[in-house]
């Protein structure tokens, strides 16, 4: 099958006796924009593995607030808490970016592992990497100021997908319902702060994409009181 970058890549880090297995086990899925692939509450039943788009994980309260807890790139893994036995998925993921996964079950990736050391430490270091940016994040909108977290949230979008240089363009499109769903705050301060960003030059739009203009600039946010 074309297009499988990411599942190559994957299973690079298995030991030969289970390459076979894990690729007749992995599903394709293609998804549209729009299209969830469980909710908040649903069992957790499968591993996936993004190939192409961006997903996202986000939890409506009951007061209707939208909370965005990050999104999923390409190379990266959702519904990791089948892997120490979770039974629920504690958010929803929705396709922000049409998108193609692979769906591995519970039941057939969990024998792998207990005999395959090597994809079992691989994809632990994936949880790994994710917990640590959950926790770059959590220092990002703890208790600061709405600028500061506004700021930090953008940088470290710019830092997971690799820009360098100025220009530096954020993909998917971030809405002010988005930024505002990521730090914590309401849509009307978040319009507030962008327009001034915007007006200092520090970011800019591109065919709807946030831009940013000057990254140093941005940083200074994050370290005023």
């Amino acid at each position: 099958m074309a297009g499988q970058e990411f599942l190559d890549g994957f299973l690079e880090h298995a030991g030969e006796g289970s390459r076979d297995t894990l690729r007749n086990k992995f599903v394709p899925l293609k998804l549209e924009k729009g299209q969830y692939i469980f909710f908040d509450g649903d069992d957790a039943t499968d591993l996936y593995l993004i190939e192409s788009g961006v997903i996202e994980a986000n939890i409506v309260h009951a007061d209707g607030k939208l909370y965005i807890f990050h999104f999923v790139f390409p190379g990266e893994i959702l519904g990791e808490g089948v892997l120490f036995g979770e039974g629920f998925c504690p958010f929803s993921a929705v396709v922000r970016k049409d998108a193609t996964l692979w769906r591995i079950a519970k039941g057939d990736i969990l024998p792998v592992l207990e005999s395959d050391s090597s994809v079992s430490s691989y994809l632990f270091q994936l949880v790994g990497q994710k917990l640590y940016r959950c926790y770059v994040k959590a220092r990002c909108i703890a208790g600061e100021r709405v600028e500061k977290r506004l700021a930090c949230v953008l940088l470290k979008a710019i830092n997971e997908q690799g820009i360098a240089g100025c220009r530096a363009r954020i993909d998917p499109p971030l809405t002010n319902r988005d930024i505002s769903g990521l730090i914590g705050s309401t849509e009307e301060t978040v319009s507030r702060i962008m327009s001034r960003l915007k007006r200092e030059g520090v970011i800019g739009t591109e065919d709807k994409h946030i831009v940013v203009l000057d990254k140093e600039a941005l940083a200074r946010y994050t370290q005023s009181d």
